[in-house]
């Protein structure tokens, strides 16, 4: 077991990373879906999206999340009937699967991990710019949106590059907090924060910048924030019915990430730990 702090995160991210049975696992449902969107919409594209595509997703922890595109002449103005239509072809193709509406996706629930859920974003293209596609997505709203998941990715990938492949794993060590602590605040707006303040980082620790991001978090207090890329416009972080307590979630992370912190200074490792394993509920290494 890790006798230090930086030791552990390391640990951490490795129980973090989805193994080849995870991958293999989403890939023998991908064919399925695959033909059951081609035959009743005539999709046109279907790729890796999201977390799952951006190399930031949680092992048993995130969705597999997939694109589908589709053909804008057969969608609505109301993105949430082609929503519907989605889900009743996917309920129709698995009858033993619980599907249903996350907007702007549909999940297609297989088995009984969380790692094992697909996640369809239906979108149509719109255009390319600067070598990625742009599609319209839902915007939760009944309306449509812009996103381009590839110019996201590169995005992400520059930034992980310059910083010595360290944003990924501390993009998943926000993601995981958010989801250990039922935060309640969106994985993609967790993305583009975490992605934002490390764009203005000459390193990243581990410790040391989950408590900033944390505090960054608090002080932008959940606002929406523009797209740092400039095509999604707005993205925001959760619904209005939980921000409160997702603020309130924030201050007492920060408040045991500063706790940590001290006690690491003052040499107190395995107090230091203890209130690490409290910040992601005990799903941290332990000391020694």
């Amino acid at each position: 077991m890790p006798t230090t702090v930086s030791a552990a995160f390391d640990q951490l991210h490795s129980w973090l990373v989805p193994t080849a049975t995870e991958s293999q696992a989403a890939a023998s449902h991908r064919a399925s879906i695959e033909a059951c969107l081609k035959a009743n919409f005539g999709m046109t594209r279907f790729f890796r999206s999201g977390s799952f595509g951006h190399g930031t997703s949680i092992r048993g922890i995130s969705d597999v999340d997939y694109m589908a595109v589709l053909p804008a002449a057969i969608l609505h103005s109301n993105s949430t009937t082609d929503l519907e239509s989605v889900k009743y072809a996917l309920a129709q193709r698995f009858p033993n699967t619980n599907v249903s509406i996350r907007n702007p996706a549909v999940v297609v629930g297989f088995g009984t991990e969380a790692g094992e859920r697909h996640e369809i974003t239906l979108g149509y293209f719109i255009e390319t710019v600067g070598g990625s596609n742009v599609y319209g997505i839902s915007n939760r709203a009944g309306g449509w949106m812009k996103t381009s998941p590839n110019a996201h990715g590169k995005w992400v990938d520059g930034i992980n590059d310059k910083l010595d492949k360290k944003l990924k794993p501390l993009i998943r060590f926000m993601k995981l907090w958010n989801f250990m602590r039922t935060g309640g605040i969106r994985s993609f707006y967790l993305e583009l924060r975490t992605g934002e303040y490390a764009s203005e980082e000459p390193a990243i620790v581990y410790s040391i910048d989950f408590l900033r991001m944390l505090r960054r978090l608090r002080a932008k207090g959940l606002a929406m924030m523009q797209d740092p890329i400039g095509i999604s416009g707005y993205v925001y972080p959760c619904s209005d019915t939980v921000k409160i307590e997702a603020l309130s979630r924030i201050d007492t992370a920060i408040a045991r990430a500063e706790k940590a912190g001290e006690a690491e200074d003052r040499g107190d490792m395995a107090l230091a730990f203890e209130y690490w394993r409290l910040i992601f509920n005990d799903y941290f290494p332990k000391y020694g």
